[in-house]
């Protein structure tokens, strides 16, 4: 980061703001998603000793961002060590010449195997050239370990397999209204992320300011060494002239991509609505992150897999007579209000069913839709989610009824600013503990 000139003494701070996150200059232009490129989950993992893990370095540490935060005076921002609530935790990657930290959590999605994080944790950022903005370079051995205390792994090393910045960090230089990033990791014991710390809500649309904020990080400049995690928590604010949202904290390098939660539902999960993505260098010690807006969606939506369709082929084998299954499921049976999900129909190939629905347990069903099965027996409705509540969805052919199926809406965390536009505006997925 360039040395910045003074401007007024009430914006001496924020000019002076440095990057959690300075990276290496990038050398290359490549702003679609990084695999891992040749090194699988086990080379990672083997990769990353406990040596290395130690020796890793916040990225920003460089020459041009050598001021650390000012340390709070009596009374000022505080930070205090916790026991990290196990969807959080310890971000390893390397640029191919060093080691370097960042900090994450886990988030809920159908995959149950994405990490967020900062965008500066995955890719370099666009970088300015002769010729304008190059686009930024990602990094690789991506390996997430979550609840990590002095070297020890409580829920596992997750070996990176994806990792997908938002495309205005890495195309634009110094785009940090969109310094975010996911990262898919592989299954580890035949069991994927989310099924063993728990998967984080995204909230997004929610403004600056809000009250009871939890940020999460593992900082690993003095007075920390990155070995333990560390947790601010109060209100926050909108920051001068720049939308983000700060709050006074200490954190510094290492810090990054830390989740900034807006409530929880439980010890470990709950809703991150922005991660940390830089701090101030001089003035009051602050941390900055801009608020999640509806690109986390298209984020998120980029980097799952594709969905598999049916194919045509050769006739199914021949079933057994009977009545066959009728069944539906939900999933996920949990969802945030306006996020989707499927239902999961089994029945008889070449049966009519009728799917119904009701919103409480003594309603009267309504019909919703009328499927024919194909020689599969299997039909995924996708569905919006409506208001917050539960609703209950069964399957009908003549007189015979299904088992039921239960949906869970959750109502999001309400901002701080009450009026209808505002809480109209923000939107969120569901947690999973």
């Amino acid at each position: 980061m360039a040395t910045k000139r003074r401007a007024t003494a009430a914006l001496a701070w924020l000019l002076l703001a440095g990057l959690l996150t300075t990276a290496p200059e990038a050398t290359a232009a490549a702003p679609a998603p990084a695999a891992e490129g040749g090194t699988g989950p086990v080379d990672v993992r083997a990769y990353w000793t406990p040596q290395r893990m130690r020796a890793a370095v916040p990225v920003d540490r460089s020459a041009d961002v050598a001021v650390a935060g000012r340390r709070p005076a009596a009374g000022a921002a505080r930070a205090r060590a916790v026991v990290a609530p196990r969807s959080t935790g310890k971000l390893f990657f390397s640029d191919g010449a060093s080691d370097y930290v960042c900090s994450g959590a886990a988030v809920n999605t159908p995959e149950r195997n994405v990490v967020l994080t900062a965008g500066h944790c995955v890719n370099s950022g666009a970088t300015r050239g002769l010729l304008g903005c190059r686009p930024g370079r990602y990094f690789t051995r991506f390996l997430f370990v979550p609840g990590y205390a002095a070297g020890a792994r409580p829920y596992g090393a997750w070996a990176g397999v994806t990792a997908l910045a938002q495309p205005d960090w890495v195309n634009q230089c110094g785009n940090f209204s969109h310094d975010q990033a996911v990262l898919t990791v592989a299954p580890l014991g035949g069991r994927q992320l989310v099924d063993v710390v728990g998967g984080n809500a995204v909230a997004w649309g929610y403004p600056p300011r809000e009250d009871g904020v939890r940020v999460i990080g593992w900082p690993a400049e003095a007075p920390y060494d990155g070995e333990h995690a560390q947790q601010c928590a109060g209100p926050t604010t909108a920051s001068p002239g720049t939308g983000d949202a700060q709050m006074s904290c200490p954190l510094n390098g290492g810090a990054s991509g830390g989740p900034w939660f807006l409530g929880m539902v439980s010890p470990d999960v709950g809703y991150i609505w922005a991660v940390t993505s830089r701090r101030t260098t001089e003035g009051p010690a602050l941390l900055l992150a801009w608020p999640l807006d509806r690109t986390i969606l298209t984020l998120l939506a980029a980097v799952r897999p594709a969905r598999a369709t049916a194919t045509a082929g050769a006739p199914a084998a021949a079933r057994p007579r009977g009545r066959g299954p009728l069944s539906v499921a939900a999933l996920p049976a949990v969802t945030g209000r306006g996020q989707p999900y499927r239902l999961r129909l089994r029945a008889r190939a070449g049966t009519r069913v009728v799917v119904q629905a009701r919103r409480s347990a003594t309603a009267r069903w309504r019909r919703l839709t009328v499927v024919r099965m194909p020689a599969s027996g299997v039909v995924d409705l996708s569905r919006a989610s409506g208001p917050a509540g539960p609703v209950w969805f069964r399957l009908k052919q003549g007189k015979r009824v299904g088992k039921k199926a239960k949906v869970v809406v959750r109502a999001c965390p309400l901002p701080v600013d009450r009026r209808a536009a505002v809480v109209a505006a923000t939107g969120c997925s569901s947690p999973t503990a």
